[in-house]
């Protein structure tokens, strides 16, 4: 299988790419072939020596020791390398063919290495093997990730939610100190948790009436006078929901309209209505600082920066048995699962792929009096995840304006996932929803509509970006 180009006028490029995986797989072969050559003559001229597995280690670490030196790198690296090309001819071999004939890159065949590791079943690995064999021939390193932790997730599901629960035992926060007085700060967190974090401080930083002091250790622009507004500031309430599981913020500013005039000051604008000069990620990162240094989170906007999950109903109720219509496919037990993503603690989907959230943690965030949930009809359970779309009604229903209504917007961005240029990943809901064919002459239709991130839709504006086929959009890695 080969990826399809779509400018015929790279074809040399993408040979001479074949060429450099070609010998990059062949360089893990000459390393494993030096190092298992070492050991043999090892065991000839040291028999004593390679008797234990501590001696055999010991000549590994020799032999690992030599092939840095020859290939220039960290004998950890070499090691890991070596580690992860024996497994991957052992137990991924389609996926060692297609690495050897320079299909598959050295780095794409480690993710693969990666997420087989975790697979405990020798048929689930086999299982993998075969997909990824093919899938990673044709999809970017950023989507084959996202598409191995969905294959993990759900072909051992309880395995999966086995490793969230341990591994949450690891939270923790540390430092990591940079030159010239910068430092980073690094904050091991459950995913769903970072992740309405990072959603709630984009969200806030972006505010364009927002105000956000600047970090204290930063030395300001000189002031200038500035519009700046003054109001009374309520404290904000965090909520979270599910599927659409939002942690948003909504707060009023309480008082007089004459509270909210605008009033004349000297002092250095901190929010972009009256003049900030700082970039996105500065803003982030100031604000961070204020939340953390002065424990006051209140946004002063309203805010609902949500997280969007995808789960079936069977796996958010817990009980298969609650739905007596299933259908089963032939030969399979009473009761088994046959559809991907759909059967009972099948784990839950973030809307972008990405990751995936055992059902167990996901029923009880929904269970809880604090989150607020929104709920969205996307698929019949009997249709996998992979292939959302939204229902029937949203598809054919037309609107007359080009301005995409909310409701309509949720669901193409369920739907959608990520951009839908080739190889992209910027998450749908920082996209623009674009008309595939031009509004008026293209309705404002589901089906006319796709996420495009702000980059492509200028490609595509431009003419640089070819609109698939209806059947070939629409559908996230």
């Amino acid at each position: 299988m080969k990826a399809v180009l779509t400018d015929p006028k790279t074809q040399p490029l993408w040979e001479s790419q074949r060429l450099m995986n070609q010998a990059q797989a062949q360089q893990l072969r000459l390393l494993m072939g030096y190092v298992e050559s070492f050991l043999r003559e090892t065991e000839v001229t040291d028999p004593h020596l390679m008797r234990t597995a501590r001696g055999r280690a010991t000549a590994e670490c020799a032999a690992i020791m030599n092939a840095a030196e020859a290939m220039g790198s960290g004998e950890g690296y070499v090691a890991s390398q070596y580690h992860q090309a024996r497994f991957a001819r052992e137990f991924l071999p389609a996926v060692w063919t297609a690495t050897r004939a320079g299909e598959i890159p050295v780095r794409s065949l480690i993710r693969v290495v990666s997420a087989a590791e975790r697979l405990v079943l020798p048929q689930n690995r086999e299982r993998l093997d075969r997909a990824a064999a093919d899938y990673a021939v044709t999809h970017r390193p950023a989507q084959l990730n996202a598409w191995l932790n969905r294959f993990v997730s759900r072909v051992e599901p309880e395995l999966h939610a086995q490793r969230c629960s341990l591994s949450q035992s690891e939270r923790r926060v540390w430092l990591e100190h940079l030159e010239d007085g910068l430092s980073i700060l690094h904050a091991m967190l459950p995913t769903l948790t970072a992740e309405a974090i990072r959603k709630r401080l984009l969200d806030v930083a972006r505010s364009p009436k927002r105000s956000v002091p600047y970090d204290p250790c930063v030395e300001r622009p000189a002031a200038k006078n500035s519009m700046s507004t003054v109001s009374t500031v309520s404290t904000v309430s965090s909520v979270s929901t599910v599927s659409t599981l939002s942690t948003g913020s909504s707060v009023d500013a309480p008082g007089s309209s004459e509270d909210m005039l605008p009033t004349r000051d000297s002092s250095t604008a901190t929010s972009r209505d009256t003049g900030d000069a700082r970039t996105q990620g500065q803003r982030e990162a100031d604000l961070l600082s204020h939340w953390l240094l002065t424990g006051e989170t209140d946004s002063g906007t309203p805010i609902n920066a949500h997280v969007g999950l995808i789960i079936s109903a069977e796996s958010l109720l817990g009980s298969w048995d609650e739905f007596p219509d299933r259908e089963e496919a032939p030969g399979t037990a009473k009761g088994a699962v046959t559809c991907p993503g759909s059967g009972p603690e099948q784990p839950a989907i973030s809307r972008d792929r990405r990751h995936a959230y055992p059902a167990e943690l996901i029923r009880r965030i929904v269970q809880g009096n604090e989150h607020r949930i929104t709920w969205t009809l996307l698929l019949d359970r009997n249709v996998p995840m992979d292939s959302l779309s939204p229902p029937d009604e949203g598809r054919e229903r037309v609107y007359q304006s080009r301005f995409v209504p909310k409701r309509l917007r949720q669901l193409i961005e369920f739907r959608d996932g990520t951009c839908q240029a080739p190889g992209c990943m910027v998450a749908a809901e920082h996209c623009d929803i674009d008309h595939r064919i031009p509004w008026p002459r293209g309705e404002t239709t589901a089906s006319n509509l796709w996420a495009l991130c702000r980059k492509h839709h200028r490609l595509k504006t431009a003419g640089f970006l070819d609109v698939p086929a209806r059947a070939d959009a629409g559908r996230s890695a």
